[in-house]
C-alpha cells in the first residue's frame, strides 16, 4: 500500500511539474512584442532619364510641383526596417523568424520576411534588421496620398513573427506604424550620391 501511495504521489508531482511548466512556457511566449523600432530609406533606385521622363519633370517644375518632381525621379525605394523582439516573460524563447505586410498611407505594397533564428532571453530586446525593396509601381496607388501629406509617409507593418515550441511554429501576431518624410530621406540621398 505505501508503495502504491509513493507511485500515486510521484505520479502528481510529476503532473504538477508539467502543468507549472507548461504555464511557464504559455506565460512566456504570451509575453513577446515586437515592434517596428525605426524605419528608413536605405536607398533609391533612381528613373533612367528619358523624353517623356524629362517632359513630366518640365511639366512639374512649370507648376511648381516640387515633390512630384522628386517622386517622378524615383523607380523604386529601399527601405530599411528595425524591428525589436522583446521577451518579458520567464524562459528563453527561440523564435526563427517573422513575416509582414507592409502599407504606405493605407495602400498594401507588398510583404517582407525577416530570419531571426535566435533565442531571446527573459529580459531581452533583439534587434532585427530588414531591407525592403519596393517598387514604383506597387507604391504608386500612395503616391497621391503622399502629395498630399507634403511628402509624410505612414509606414505600416502588420505581420505574425513564429516561435517553435515542441516542434510547433506558434504564431505572434503584432503591428507597427512609423512617419517618414520622403522629402528628407530623397535630399539626403541625393546629398549621398552628389557627395
Amino acid at each position: 500500500m505505501k508503495k502504491t501511495k509513493a507511485v500515486g504521489f510521484a505520479v502528481v508531482i510529476f503532473v504538477l511539474i508539467i502543468a507549472i511548466l507548461g504555464i511557464l512556457f504559455y506565460y512566456s511566449y504570451t509575453q513577446i512584442h515586437v515592434t517596428l523600432n525605426d524605419a528608413s530609406l536605405h536607398s533609391i533606385d533612381f528613373a533612367p532619364l528619358s523624353w517623356s521622363t524629362l517632359l513630366k519633370l518640365g511639366a512639374n517644375a512649370l507648376t511648381g510641383n516640387w515633390l512630384s518632381i522628386a517622386i517622378d525621379l524615383v523607380d523604386g525605394i529601399n527601405l530599411n526596417l528595425l524591428f525589436g523582439v522583446t521577451n518579458n516573460g520567464l524562459l528563453p524563447v527561440y523564435i526563427p523568424n517573422l513575416s509582414y505586410d507592409l502599407s504606405l498611407n493605407g495602400v498594401n505594397v507588398g510583404k517582407g520576411y525577416a530570419t531571426i533564428d535566435g533565442t531571446i532571453y527573459p529580459g531581452h530586446t533583439e534587434e532585427i534588421s530588414a531591407l525592403q525593396n519596393l517598387k514604383k509601381s506597387s507604391f504608386s496607388p500612395a503616391i497621391n496620398s503622399i502629395v498630399s501629406n507634403d511628402g509624410i509617409i505612414e509606414l505600416k507593418v502588420r505581420g505574425t513573427a513564429f516561435f517553435k515550441l515542441f516542434g510547433q511554429s506558434i504564431p505572434i501576431p503584432f503591428e507597427s506604424t512609423k512617419q517618414i518624410s520622403i522629402i528628407d530621406e530623397i535630399k539626403s540621398s541625393l546629398n549621398n550620391e552628389l557627395n
